[in-house]
């Protein structure tokens, strides 16, 4: 039985890679996922690369195109849920964390980041290819273990409670892939999971080049470690790899406001780490666009919450305050306020990996390790480039990691951070709610879809996530 549901779930898969990238399509014969013959030369494995990158942004945005940006804002505290303002049935799950009730925004988003996997594996396995040179090999062995990791992460936050939701990270995570096999699994822990994670990105850290075009480069993959460790409540590692990124790598932290409308442009933002490059035929942020963009033909799904706002314009200084945000029907019931991040750009570059986001992560781990001056001097250039006053030191510790998380959430309003730092926050033995709901509440954790269950022979084989919502 096992076996027979997977055969079907790779089948999908495979049909549906297709859809996703056509240029594979040679390699993707019909009914198989990836053919043995199909892969002979080296051209043949740097085709299967430039396709894995292809399924990052996801068919339509599925995947880190906008999705899973999206579900992890509703799931936080950012958006508005009340009828009117979110009326999608599917993002109402996500905010009352009852996603067992609709999984189809879930299953689409589920199978994009395992044809990813599937295909880092498949180019991990043929890397004694005749004709590799070693430093080729250095290189599509790094890029192929950081998409596999950026994948992982990205899927271990959403469908598991974080790390530290038990003493030794015994709770369940995802299931583990590492090579191209076709056997149902249960899921591996969580500590198995970041294991997989911290050790995929080391070696992309070390086998990678520091220049790589548009793919992703040593910086990258070390940018991401710092955020995993930072996940990881490892405070030092989270340092000191984010300090090494922003002080020796080629991308810098830019102090001008231009840059509060870079981050999403068509020009694209020099402090961007890893990006995906959209033009004017390949939008690679097309949810972004669907869900937020307050000046398109249809009205945005998302709508962002009051108290956010109101928190976004305290100060009448703020440019994010002022320039961010657009309030319909202000003080009625019916009131709807949208973010205006990403209006009047039919693309826009999309960065995965940003040296602002890098900043408030090293000013954060920073102010824990008592550094004190170093996170209040990240804290500050980032409030001074939005138009906020400096502030003064000295301060205590637990008012500057507040300070810091405040303006994090403001900054990077959209890009679906918050869900995840709130439950970091919590599973760090803080008192943190969502939405009223404790942090550590079954519905925090999405449910796993039907075509994941099923494939795995159901509950009798495969472990979902528990019932019961918040």
């Amino acid at each position: 039985m096992k076996m027979k549901h997977l055969k079907y779930i790779l089948l999908i898969l495979a049909m549906l890679s297709g859809q996703a990238c056509d240029s594979l399509l040679e390699l993707e014969p019909g009914d198989e996922i990836i053919a043995e013959e199909a892969i002979n030369t080296p051209q043949d494995l740097q085709e299967l690369l430039n396709a894995t990158y292809d399924v990052l942004r996801g068919s339509g945005g599925d995947f880190m195109g906008g999705r899973t940006q999206a579900i992890a804002e509703v799931m936080g505290d950012n958006i508005d849920g009340k009828p009117g303002s979110l009326d999608n049935a599917d993002f109402l799950a996500y905010y009352n964390k009852s996603t067992s009730i609709f999984t189809g925004y879930t299953q689409a988003y589920f199978t994009e980041p395992h044809f990813l996997i599937y295909r880092a594996n498949v180019l991990l396995q043929n890397l004694e290819l005749e004709g590799l040179s070693d430093t080729e090999r250095d290189r599509i062995e790094g890029e192929a273990k950081f998409l596999r990791a950026l994948c992982y992460f990205d899927l271990v936050r959403l469908f598991a409670q974080p790390y530290g939701y038990t003493a030794d990270n015994s709770h369940l995570g995802v299931v583990l892939r590492t090579t191209p096999e076709s056997v149902a699994k249960d899921r591996n822990t969580v500590a198995e999971v970041y294991a997989q994670i911290t050790a995929d990105l080391a070696a992309a850290a070390a086998k990678l080049p520091t220049e790589n075009s548009i793919y992703a480069n040593q910086w990258a993959a070390k940018a991401l470690l710092s955020k995993v460790y930072f996940h990881m409540h490892d405070y030092q590692s989270t340092y000191d790899l984010a300090n090494d990124v922003i002080e020796n790598g080629p991308n810098k932290f830019n102090p001008n406001a231009s840059e509060l409308i870079d981050r999403y442009s068509t020009t694209g933002t020099e402090e961007a780490i890893f990006k995906m490059v959209s033009n004017a035929n390949d939008h690679r942020g097309e949810q972004f666009t669907a869900h937020f963009r307050s000046d398109g033909d249809n009205p945005p799904t998302l709508r962002i919450a009051r108290e956010l706002y109101e928190k976004a314009t305290a100060d009448p200084a703020d440019l994010r305050g002022q320039n961010w945000y657009v309030v319909e029907d202000e003080g009625l019931e019916n009131e709807k306020i949208s973010v205006k991040k990403f209006d009047g750009k039919n693309y826009f570059d999309v960065p995965l990996l940003h040296v602002t986001e890098l900043k408030m992560v090293r000013a954060e781990a920073a102010a824990e390790l008592n550094m004190l001056d170093e996170g209040l001097a990240d804290l500050n250039d980032i409030r001074m480039r939005a138009g906020l006053s400096e502030i003064e030191g000295p301060i205590g510790q637990a008012t500057l990691i507040s300070r810091i998380r405040d303006e994090k959430r403001k900054e990077l309003v959209a890009e679906g951070v918050r869900f995840h730092d709130l439950r970091r926050i919590g599973a760090k033995g803080e008192n943190i709610t969502i939405n009223g709901s404790p942090w550590s509440c079954p519905g925090m954790s999405v449910q796993f879809p039907d075509i994941e269950i099923a494939g795995a022979g159901g509950t009798e084989f495969f472990t979902p996530n528990e019932e019961g919502g918040c």
